[in-house]
């Protein structure tokens, strides 16, 4: 199984300050504050709290859950904030073998968190402009909804109006109406936030 550990040198040791972090990552996470659930850019990970990212307003205190790939939803509480950038201590101490991991006990591929969304897009594909709606967004794709034939391998283009999106991939599955669109490339955590403002 391909496994992505953290170098010795940067895990925390058992004595070291509690929040001392075990690995620097660039992880899209899910932050649920009670209220709504928008997205984070993770930057820093170790088994007892995390250094974030955000696209919101938070204080110290703060209570909120958090879950990424790998990792299930995790209860913490915002320790500090520095502009842009939150300090969290988890509730609990996190086991954070599957983070590291490309694929899941299971074997399946670790997938980053889905939002949610109800969007309006257009998708050129086979040479036509169809639209479509989205139905969740991830930093690596869509679930799209459309009365079209589509076939996994196919490449097209997804733009949504309103949020200068225009982004190129590939069907990635096709289920009841409902198919898979992967982006070639990862979507910005600003990209994202926007999409999950609507």
């Amino acid at each position: 199984m391909p496994c992505v550990h953290p170098a010795p040198a940067q895990m925390a040791q058992p004595d070291s300050r509690r929040a001392a972090r075990s690995a620097t990552v660039l992880l899209i996470g899910k932050i649920h504050d009670g209220r709504s659930t928008t997205a984070c850019l993770v930057l820093n990970l170790s088994e007892f709290g995390l250094m974030a990212r955000i696209a919101f307003s938070a204080t110290v205190g703060m209570r909120v859950a958090v879950e990424m790939r790998g990792m299930p939803l995790a209860s913490a509480t915002i320790r500090w904030v520095n502009g842009t950038r939150v300090g969290m201590e988890f509730d609990h101490k996190q086991d954070l073998n599957p983070v590291f991991c490309l694929m899941s006990a299971d074997g399946l591929v670790a997938r980053a968190p889905r939002f949610p969304v109800r969007l309006k897009a257009v998708l050129r594909i086979a040479g036509r402009a169809v639209p479509v709606d989205i139905g969740n967004i991830s930093p690596g794709g869509v679930r799209l909804i459309a009365e079209i034939t589509v076939e996994r391998g196919q490449t097209g283009q997804i733009s949504v109006p309103g949020h200068d999106l225009c982004l190129f991939g590939c069907v990635r599955w096709v289920q009841d109406g409902a198919f898979g669109f992967h982006f070639s490339s990862p979507l910005p955590l600003s990209a994202l936030s926007r999409c999950l403002q609507e």
